[in-house]
């Protein structure tokens, strides 16, 4: 018997989540039921951010991460079924949580000027699981050239 090529009650599950976690992402962030000034401290500049707010601001922005990632890692597993991809994306997901998260933080707290565009793009790479659903089509190629 041939083993199935997808799982997918895995791959279900993933979806769902990060469906969840996009969706609930202001729920997920207790950083944003903090006011200030009468605004949503997440919806408004670093120049307005209390130092205070920093810690906690630091600590959901990589729960998020993490839970996105995790998720992303959870669909790649299920899609491909091979330990070498799931264990591929989870060195990738290191890579970020120990190189593009402390760099996204670093910029968004100095405030640079001229660096609000790519501090915005950096966040929506980090943040959202973009580089994981890259790394999808890459890996389906991947396992393409494989059966060549």
């Amino acid at each position: 018997m041939q083993k199935p090529t997808r799982n997918w009650p895995i791959i279900f599950i993933a979806s769902l989540g990060l469906f969840l976690v996009y969706l609930f992402q202001d729920y997920l962030n207790f950083f944003t039921a903090v006011q200030f000034k009468g605004w949503r401290i997440s919806y408004i500049g670093t120049d307005y951010l209390p130092k205070e707010y920093r810690l906690e601001f630091v600590v959901n922005k990589t729960l998020r991460y993490l839970l996105n990632d995790l998720l992303s890692i959870l669909l790649i597993h299920g899609i491909f079924l091979k330990k070498r991809y799931t264990d591929f994306a989870f060195v990738l997901m290191l890579f970020g949580l120990v190189v593009l998260l402390p760099l996204y933080f670093y910029l968004y707290f100095a405030s640079i000027d001229g660096f609000s565009s790519m501090i915005s793009h950096l966040h929506r790479i980090i943040l959202n699981p973009v580089l994981m659903m890259l790394l999808i089509p890459a890996l389906l190629y991947q396992q393409s050239q494989e059966k060549r």
